[in-house]
């Protein structure tokens, strides 16, 4: 056996380490990851509860929502004569989805900000041969409208260790 074929104690040198084990090197600390555009529209479109805030008379109000996304737009159902129709349609409203795992005190967040507006006769094209948002929600909701993703912001967040 030649010297370099030797077994050995010592810690490999950057060189022999090389990049297998340059993911063992970064430190283990808490931190929050913005996500970019390109993923925060894939964790839209892998979801279907949100939820919808806007600003009523009596103040904010955050609304969960159940929801389809297609073509950059959020769309939902909602009744023509409630609280959202009133206060929120062709206003600036923001849509948050999240998932967080508390035992590992991690998670992510999307939020989305636009004008909401009536659905356009693209979005039911769009949905018919795809999905249409179903609410569990009771009630005639057969009002849909759209939030287009005028603004979109994520955020990954990483619990250190203890």
């Amino acid at each position: 056996m030649s010297r370099s074929e030797e077994p050995t104690s010592a810690a490999p040198t950057p060189r022999e380490g090389s990049a297998e084990a340059s993911w063992a090197a970064a430190p283990l600390a808490a931190g929050l990851i913005p996500l970019d555009r390109a993923e925060c529209l894939d964790l839209l479109a892998a979801k279907s509860v949100g939820r919808i805030a806007y600003t009523a008379d009596s103040g904010a109000r955050i609304l969960p929502m159940n929801y389809v996304f297609a073509d950059d737009c959020i769309i939902f159902r909602t009744v023509p004569d409630g609280e959202i129709f009133r206060h929120a349609l062709n206003t600036n409203c923001a849509f948050e989805i999240d998932e967080i795992d508390e035992f590992f005190e991690s998670g992510w967040s999307v939020v989305v900000v636009g004008r909401l507006e009536l659905a356009t006769e693209e979005d039911f094209a769009g949905m018919r041969y795809g999905r249409a948002p179903e609410p569990w929600a009771g009630g005639n909701r057969f009002m849909f409208v759209r939030l287009p993703c005028e603004q979109i912001s994520g955020r990954r967040v990483i619990a250190g260790v203890r």
